[in-house]
Parts: structure tokens; sequence; C-alpha cells
């Protein structure tokens, strides 16, 4: 396999056609992600493989190469896995552009004992709630500028920054591509929206609140923030979550996301490094 340089992502777009709902993969392709991305062939490719360095990897092209396969495999298992271990991610999700790759997951993911698991998305939606309006009392939101991620003076930044640092290649691509919010109650973040994946005038919302905070309606005053924020830019949000994160879509649907799609991937766990 073949490592492309960011330059030449574009070179595996037609590959992924069948998969450009899953907008991780066109955040990539577009270069607002970092990411490894290899191909069996740079001149003519037929087989792709990408990762976004966190837990999303996809694959597309031809599935029955025996010889491609076995080096997916020894790709994840010599490099993807290490590299993950490294930095203390704790799985991974592949993702496939048709059922043919299916027989192939433990060729491609091997000795991690992948399971096919079922995954719902959203795209688009019609707010149900103001964000502007829908706060909890003694809460405010502050839009994640290079300014506000700079300030070490608010509890629990550190997590809304580590997320910007993990999806993003520095503060200055996430603002100048992507948008989020924080919510804060008593000098404390409390919950955060934030665009993950982003290509042309589509984002991947991703969400999450502090433990001490949840269940307190925190984590749909913010992302209805977001939703809101969408609709007045004339932006198009998606939402994807696991099927039994019923918390997650819960949560889509109160802000406004409707029509969910299932789809499926192979999930598997990364065991911790031994070395």
């Amino acid at each position: 396999m073949h490592q492309l340089a960011p330059d030449t992502y574009s070179l595996v777009r037609p590959l992924f056609r069948e998969r450009s709902s899953s907008l991780f993969i066109d955040s990539i392709i577009d270069g607002n992600t970092p990411a490894w991305v290899y191909v069996d062939d740079v001149a003519s490719p037929h087989t792709a493989f990408l990762w976004d360095l966190q837990t999303e990897t996809a694959v597309a092209g031809h599935a029955h190469c025996t010889a491609t396969n076995r080096a997916l495999g020894n790709l994840v298992a010599d490099r993807v896995i290490p590299h993950a271990q490294s930095r203390g991610l704790p799985g991974l999700a592949l993702f496939y552009d048709t059922p043919d790759w299916e027989a192939q997951a433990n060729v491609i993911l091997p000795g991690l004992g992948p399971e096919k698991v079922a995954r719902r998305r959203y795209v688009s939606a019609q707010p149900k709630m103001d964000g502007h309006t829908s706060l909890p009392d003694g809460a405010t939101v502050h839009r994640l500028d290079e300014q506000w991620l700079a300030r070490r003076d608010v509890r629990n930044i550190e997590h809304v920054v580590g997320w910007v640092d993990s999806f993003w290649r520095d503060h200055g691509d996430f603002v100048d591509a992507s948008f989020g919010f924080s919510l804060v109650h008593e000098n404390a973040v409390a919950s955060w929206c934030l665009g993950v994946f982003c290509s042309g005038s589509h984002v991947e919302l991703g969400l999450a609140t502090i433990p001490a905070y949840q269940r307190q309606g925190y984590a749909t005053a913010v992302a209805s923030h977001c939703v809101s924020y969408c609709a007045e830019h004339g932006l198009t949000p998606h939402w994807h979550c696991w099927e039994d994160n019923v918390a997650s879509w819960r949560t889509a649907e109160k802000i406004g996301f409707v029509n969910p799609v299932s789809y499926t991937v192979y999930k598997t766990s990364i065991p911790p490094d031994r070395k």
C-alpha cells in the first residue's frame, strides 16, 4: 500500500462515491481532517484505505483482491494499531462502501475480533428549540474562537481544547472551516458542541458533556444552539451515533433531526500497548 500526500487525496474520491454521506471521508479528502490515506496503486487506484487518526477508518474499491487485503491487514497491524496505542485510542470503526467488504473485516483488522455494529445517521435538521433562549438558568454560551480556546481561567476548557486538537490541525484551521460553542455554568464548561468534520456547507456535529453536568439539559441546549447556527448560516448539519447510544439520538431528535438512516460498520477495541 502506498501513502498519499494530502495534495493528492482527490485521487480516492471516486472510490468512495458510495459513502458520500459519511462526512468524515469528504472532510479528509477536502484536506480539512488530518489523516493517513493509502492506495494500492498511485497511478490507478483500485482500493483505498483512510484513517482520521482518531477512531474512523474507511475502505473502498475492489474487495476481492487477496494480496491487497493482506497488505491492508499488515498496514493496520504494523502502523495503525501501534500509532493508535501510542495515543491511547480505545478502538476503531471500519466503514465500507459495499457488502463485499464484510467478508474481509477479519483480514483488514487482523486479530482484533471486529464486530458488526449498527449506527444511525441524520442529515439536516429543522430547529425545534431556539438555541438562543433555551439555556438553563445561569448558563452562558461562548463561540469557540482562538481567543476563547486560549483561555485558562475557565474550568474544563482543556477538554474542549483537546477535542479541537483531536479533529483539526490547529485552532486556526478549525476557526476558518468550522464552528462550535461551549456552554458555561459558574465559570466551568459544562458541555460543548462543534463541527468535527466539514465539507462545503455540510458539517458533522460532535457533542460532549462533563459527567457532573449530565442529565441537566446542558447538552441539549448547546447542541440546539449549533443547529440554530446552521439554520442561520445556510449549513447542513449531520449527526452520527451508535444505534445503542439512546441518549445521543434522543438528543438529536429533540433538537430537530429527523428520518434517521441505519447503516453498519465493523467496530473493534484496541489492545493496550504492553511495551
